[in-house]
């Protein structure tokens, strides 16, 4: 099977870890050339790609992606027992959170991020398929198994660090709405050819599609779910040891009573609350308690 380090530092060979979060992390796509031992270490790690295999393991389930003239991108659950009917008839096949610590272990901890979060999932694209143009919420690597599939790639994201996801030709979700998303921008683009041996990151937002000539195996590597958004639920829970803090508002609306103004001491909380997140420690206790509960 060879031996490698498995890791993001094995990935990005000369260009390195420093180079990559200063230059590369969630502002472009970029590809890379795998050494030949780490290709061998992923083809071993992950083991036989077959259909009924992958699915059985798939602990998020299975999907059948199917999209035509006729009909728009639609996916569908599939399982061990149906997923190759929709292969053969030009479904591409996703699936979803294949275990493979070995891999997803070692990558979350380079990146600093929590074990739970990292996850590998499986594509199997039939011939003359592919993805539509979508982007996604969280980060990707994607590592050619077998054959060759082409990447259509916007330059840099649509939308900056977007927490969901969109396929175009189908309605936005309400918060990119909110977010003052320009879902129907032009955004330059760039091809990539994908082989064995190459891996492409794809941040968050940037919009891809692919098309495979011929039946093509990759292994994606994505990091998605937790922003720095959610330290505000770490926050929730400590505001909440506060008797202050669990007390009830009242004096907000115009037509409140003098003395309900009286009880409105917003102004107090919001001058502590400033000198809570001063606090060094405090904030490191809210990173670790962030880090702790994404580990469960």
């Amino acid at each position: 099977m060879g031996t490698a380090t498995a890791n993001i530092d094995g990935f990005l060979g000369a260009i390195g870890t420093e180079q990559f979060f200063s230059d590369i992390w969630g502002k472009r796509p970029a590809i890379f050339t795998l050494e030949p031992n780490e290709q061998s270490y992923i083809n071993g790690t992950v083991g036989p790609l077959e259909i009924e295999r992958l699915a059985s393991l798939a602990s998020e389930g299975s999907q059948a992606w199917l999209a035509t003239e006729y009909i728009g991108h639609s996916v569908i659950p599939v399982d061990s027992t149906t997923a190759r009917q929709y292969f053969d008839v030009g479904a591409t096949l996703y699936f979803l959170n294949i275990p493979l610590p070995a891999l997803t272990d070692r990558i979350a901890d380079v990146l600093g991020a929590p074990r739970r979060r990292v996850i590998a999932s499986v594509f199997l694209t039939p011939p003359k398929s592919g993805a539509v143009p979508h982007f996604d919420k969280n980060e990707n690597f994607t590592i050619q198994l077998t054959g060759r599939k082409s990447w259509r790639v916007s330059t840099s994201p649509i939308v900056s660090n977007p927490h969901k996801s969109h396929v175009f030709g189908q309605a936005a979700h309400a918060d990119l709405v909110r977010l003052g998303a320009d879902l129907d921008q032009i955004m330059p683009e760039k091809e990539y050819a994908l082989t064995p041996g190459t891996i492409l990151y794809v941040p968050r937002g940037v919009t891809h599609s692919t098309y495979a000539e011929d039946a093509s195996w990759s292994l994606n590597i994505s990091y998605t779910g937790l922003i720095w958004a959610d330290l505000a639920h770490c926050l929730y829970d400590h505001l909440l040891a506060s008797p202050e803090w669990r007390r009830s508002v009242v004096g907000l609306g115009d037509q409140s009573s003098i003395a309900a103004k009286k009880q409105n001491v917003a102004p107090e909380l919001l001058v502590e609350l400033g000198k809570l997140l001063a606090d060094q420690n405090l904030v490191r206790d809210l990173c670790d308690d962030l880090l702790s509960q994404n580990k469960k």
